[in-house]
């Protein structure tokens, strides 16, 4: 006998695949902003706070730097500005930290960054730097930078930074502060061992200047297993004039036997022939004794022509590696100005910094510091956005602008 009572049947409809895909994106955002904030709050913990003795503190410091850093992302230049950002995007802010008192006054901005110790902010730097890398470091560019906004008040000098350049990355990977610009005994010459020794130069090619020729620096390259490209002037006498008499007799011999690299570009009504030569060092030679593994003697010839107007310049160059590395060589000493124009250059005229007037105690070399660091986040974005068009970006866009601090959580601590 069959049974008639009625049946209902449940019908399970299933989620759209749209709603999944949505709810999966938008966790996987909040995992990402979560694991950029501890990052840096991880960071942040390596600085020494100028106000523990004070008490109560109304204003972590990792809040006031991200607040600092997200609105310098977005074109700011000033404390004012930072407070400025700090008010209106303050929803955006509590994304990655409590903000359980709001955001603070330029006042405190300001207090916070002349109080600040510019060698504890590095190490905080460098930490989150590295997580920017995205290839190894196979050439490292060191020269300095003047902040001429920081004039002379009571004695005080220009602020003069030195910073090593990642080629390959886009990325400054750190800076240090000296008082003066270059010479034996004072600015650079000081500087540049000092954070040639912090740095992870181990197998990197280490370009500079004349500034920077001395034995002291190539003996700081050589001891942290870097190698060397120095240029050469007359700061170096007894230096220069053998290198010009090897290359004067070679030359007289057209070049014969001697290892080059070739290299032009076209553009721009500008064209461009770069010609560098090679050749070791002659054994009998009283300079090795005096610097460090030098193996190598380089010529660099550099022609352009510019609408039917000719020029020639000649440099002279030392360094470690072989003759057969010519094209390596020639390669580095390119890129080398990379550090004028991708960082110096972008920091004066989209971040303001040679016109900043920012005196008082370390707040300038510190705000520098914050720079850097945008540059090399803005450096990690892909696309051919330059840097002035990606901050007025992530000033328009909360959601570019997470994406960009975003890659602070690339690597681990």
């Amino acid at each position: 006998m069959k049974n008639n009572i009625p049946t209902t049947k449940t019908s399970h409809k299933k989620a759209p695949q749209k709603h999944i895909v949505n709810v999966l994106k938008k966790d996987n955002g909040t995992r990402k902003v979560k694991k950029a904030a501890q990052s840096f709050a991880q960071a942040v913990k390596e600085i020494n706070d100028p106000r523990t003795s004070e008490g109560a503190i109304q204003y972590p410091l990792d809040e006031i730097l991200f607040t600092a850093l997200a609105a310098v992302l977005c074109g700011s230049e000033s404390y004012y500005d930072f407070e400025t950002f700090g008010k209106e995007q303050l929803p955006w802010l509590k994304k990655f930290f409590p903000f359980k008192n709001g955001t603070p006054s330029h006042d405190t901005f300001q207090r916070v960054f002349e109080l600040l110790d510019p060698n504890s902010l590095e190490h905080a730097y460098r930490l989150i730097i590295e997580n920017l890398k995205i290839r190894t470091t196979k050439h490292i560019a060191i020269d300095g930078k003047v902040s001429r906004g920081c004039y002379k008040i009571k004695g005080q000098c220009l602020l003069h930074v030195v910073s090593a350049w990642d080629t390959d990355n886009g990325i400054a990977l750190g800076q240090l502060a000296t008082k003066n610009d270059e010479g034996k005994d004072v600015g650079e010459y000081n500087t540049i061992p000092t954070l040639i020794e912090q740095l992870d130069i181990k197998g990197s090619v280490v370009t500079i200047d004349a500034a920077g020729c001395y034995t002291e620096i190539v003996d700081a390259v050589v001891d942290n297993k870097g190698h060397y490209l120095i240029t050469l002037k007359e700061n170096q006498p007894t230096l220069m004039s053998e290198t010009k008499e090897v290359f004067a007799e070679v030359e007289s011999k057209d070049f014969e036997g001697v290892a080059c690299y070739r290299e032009s570009t076209r553009g721009h009504g500008r064209v461009e022939k770069r010609t560098y030569y090679a050749v070791p060092l002659p054994a009998e030679s009283a300079l090795r004794a005096k610097w460090k593994n030098l193996n190598t003697l380089m010529l660099g010839i550099f022609e352009r022509e510019v609408k039917g107007k000719k020029s020639r310049e000649v440099r002279y160059m030392i360094s470690d590696l072989s003759c057969d590395e010519v094209e390596r060589l020639g390669g580095c000493f390119r890129s080398h100005w990379g550090i004028e124009n991708r960082l110096h250059w972008v920091l004066d005229v989209s971040f303001g910094e040679d016109g900043n007037r920012t005196r008082r105690g370390n707040g300038a070399e510190n705000l520098g510091k914050l720079r850097r660091l945008t540059r090399g986040l803005l450096g990690s974005v892909k696309g051919k956005q330059s840097a002035p068009q990606m901050m007025f970006r992530a000033a328009l866009s909360p959601e570019f602008r997470t994406s960009v601090v975003e890659k602070i959580a690339k690597g681990k601590f």
